[in-house]
């Protein structure tokens, strides 16, 4: 497993545009792809251009992604291969609606391919065992859910993307399947890393703080919306140092790592959510941006 070190270099790195993996031209648009497949988890990027476009949207798997405007660069919209796809081919479409009232539509398949998430077993302490409740993860989702929901139209990430929050080997992956004290399935929705209690956090990019306080399974935590529907939570703190409505930078301290909630000792528990969905968020960090 590469040491985080070596991430970090990678992530910090400004990643130029790739090439599209497709372009299709219909009437005054165009259409590009800058992903082939898709794996369970991971995000796709599609970018369209053209004149006196009113709004646009992805249709995929029963999900309707938004276009988002960006300067003098056309429309963005994130597609997401949810964590729950069943592996296979899926009809996609983008559907752009003009000032003029007109539609014009692009339809293709995007196949979705497994992940291979792993079961593993995990032993949680007598004293907290209360919280493999499934009750309380579903109130507790609901909540994050409500957040997670909302997209801002205005970015908030710089050129260098998204970068890992803390300087330390990642423990523990996205996806996950776990079978808590032999009876209990929930799911890993980000990473971990390895972290003694009282280490310094960064948010993985520039955002604004739109939770900061107790859950019952992530302990302490803080969720950032990065703008366009992409937010990362940080769980587990020791101490929690912004607060709701406070705009953060990368590099800048959100709190200390620790071992509240539902942890079986010092770790940070990061996530990303894209479009109202925990994704990958390692793969999201290796993506070229706009």
């Amino acid at each position: 497993m590469p040491t985080f070190a070596q991430e970090e270099t990678q992530a910090a790195t400004i990643i130029p545009r790739p090439p599209a993996t497709s372009v299709q031209t219909q009437d005054t648009l165009s259409l590009e792809r800058y992903f082939t497949t898709l794996i369970q988890g991971q995000v796709g990027l599609y970018h369209l251009l053209g004149e006196n476009i009113a709004e646009a949207r992805v249709l995929l798997r029963g999900h309707e992604y938004p276009f988002l405007a960006a300067d003098n660069d056309g429309w963005y919209s994130f597609v997401v291969a949810d964590i729950d796809a069943q592996p296979r081919d899926y009809p996609i479409s983008v559907i752009a609606q003009m000032n003029d009232g007109s539609v014009i539509r692009f339809d293709d398949t995007v196949t979705v391919e497994s992940a291979d998430f792993p079961r593993l077993n995990f032993d949680v302490a007598p004293n907290i065992g209360y919280l493999t409740n499934p009750v309380l993860e579903r109130n507790e989702y609901a909540k994050l859910d409500s957040l997670i929901d909302v997209t801002t139209s205005e970015r908030y990430w710089s050129d260098t993307g998204f970068v890992l929050p803390v300087d330390t080997p990642v423990t523990s992956g996205f996806g996950q399947y776990r079978i808590l004290n032999g009876a209990v399935q929930t799911r890993h929705t980000g990473w971990d890393q390895s972290v003694p209690v009282g280490t310094p956090v960064s948010p993985m990019a520039a955002g604004e703080v739109v939770f900061a306080g107790q859950l019952d399974i992530r302990g302490n935590y803080v969720l950032i919306n990065h703008g366009w529907g992409v937010y990362t939570g940080y769980a587990h703190f020791s101490q929690i140092n912004v607060e709701r409505g406070q705009m953060v930078e990368h590099g800048q301290i959100i709190g200390l790592s620790g071992s509240t909630g539902r942890s079986g000792g010092p770790h940070l528990h990061w996530e990303v959510a894209v479009n109202g969905q925990w994704i990958d968020g390692k793969l999201f960090s290796e993506m070229w941006l706009p």
